[in-house]
């Protein structure tokens, strides 16, 4: 595996404790009742959560934070890339 940088405290601090607290519960409940597993290097999905909690800070869902969007509050309307996304609900792979 590949060195991944890790997550520093300016990173966690782009979301609230309480969504990166409620995002950590997700994954791992997802993981677990879906048969899926979180990525081997924890720090990747820490990036993921802190996205994920972030997004949930700005537009009130959990918007996958491994897409650009334009307008977020139009993506956030569609659910397509609301976590878990159509490509992780389907083929139980994340990005």
């Amino acid at each position: 595996m590949t060195d991944v940088e890790q997550p520093s405290d300016a990173d966690r601090g782009q979301a609230s404790q309480k969504n990166l607290d409620k995002m950590w519960k997700f994954v791992r409940n997802f993981a677990n009742k879906s048969g899926t597993h979180l990525h081997p290097q924890e720090e990747i999905t820490e990036f993921l959560v802190i996205g994920l909690a972030k997004h949930i800070d700005e537009v009130g869902r959990p918007l996958c934070p491994c897409n650009f969007y334009e307008d977020k509050a139009e993506e956030v309307k569609s659910s397509t890339w609301i976590c878990p996304c159509e490509e992780m609900q389907r083929w139980k792979y994340c990005h």
